[in-house]
């Protein structure tokens, strides 16, 4: 009987030193992760290659199918013009048709006079590949019956190497960053843990009055710029 209290005792014995001897790595593993996290700005800039010219034709009839018509046969003579510079027919995209109804009403009183006129509305994206030739696509335009204009942008068909180059700045950036940030607090700036980006940039609309309506020159493309934000981990001892 005494040398089975004596077994069980030294049982616990052991498994209580055996929970002592664990407990200090459990609350190692527990313990935070020493790390720093700052984010990083990079941007690039380059010319824009490419330019997208929203514009369309409207008329006003009293008739809605014949306001519809013209508008028609108004946009495939400005698409035919188009084309003839040398834009492709897979650059041309029909962004809206719109028709609506226009209520005459008198100045004087504001009240309807019953007279009812019908607007319609086509409007095309016309994507330029050359973006010298903008005005010279807005001048054809015009002279083939497009009377209206909604806008301009411009845009950059690759642009993988402006973002790459950004990154790379973004990182440098935060590295930077975080070198400052370790000093301050009197650390050692580790290896990155993980790393989070967001990249950001494209078409920059103009304003019309950029536009040179009158002659269809003056467009100035000016520059665009890719920017890359990245969130980056750090450890630190």
């Amino acid at each position: 009987m005494n040398r089975n209290v004596t077994r069980t005792g030294g049982l616990l014995l052991l498994i209580i030193v055996a929970l002592v001897t664990t407990l200090p790595a459990a609350a190692q593993d527990d313990a935070p992760a020493r790390t720093i996290t700052v984010s990083g700005y990079g941007q690039e800039s380059g010319t824009p290659d490419v330019a997208y010219l929203y514009l369309g034709v409207d008329s006003t009839n009293e008739n809605p199918t014949e306001a519809f018509n013209q508008v028609n046969t108004m946009i495939e003579a400005v698409n035919a013009a188009v084309m003839a510079l040398g834009i492709a027919g897979d650059d041309i995209q029909t962004s809206s048709i719109n028709l609506w109804v226009q209520d005459s009403f008198d100045p004087a009183t504001g009240s309807p006079t019953g007279g009812r006129t019908y607007r319609a509305q086509n409007m095309v994206t016309v994507t330029v590949r050359d973006v010298n030739a903008v005005g010279d696509v807005i001048t054809a335009a015009i002279a083939a019956g497009a009377n209206s204009i909604n806008g301009l942008s411009f845009g950059i068909a690759e642009p993988t190497a402006l973002a790459q180059a950004a990154r790379l700045n973004a990182i440098a950036d935060a590295r930077a960053r975080a070198e400052q940030i370790a000093a301050a607090l009197g650390v050692t700036l580790g290896e990155p843990i993980s790393a989070d980006e967001s990249i950001s940039g494209g078409a920059v609309s103009q304003p019309m009055y950029a536009m040179g309506m009158g002659g269809g020159g003056a467009v100035s493309e000016g520059q665009l710029a890719v920017s890359v934000q990245l969130t980056i981990t750090y450890a630190i001892q």
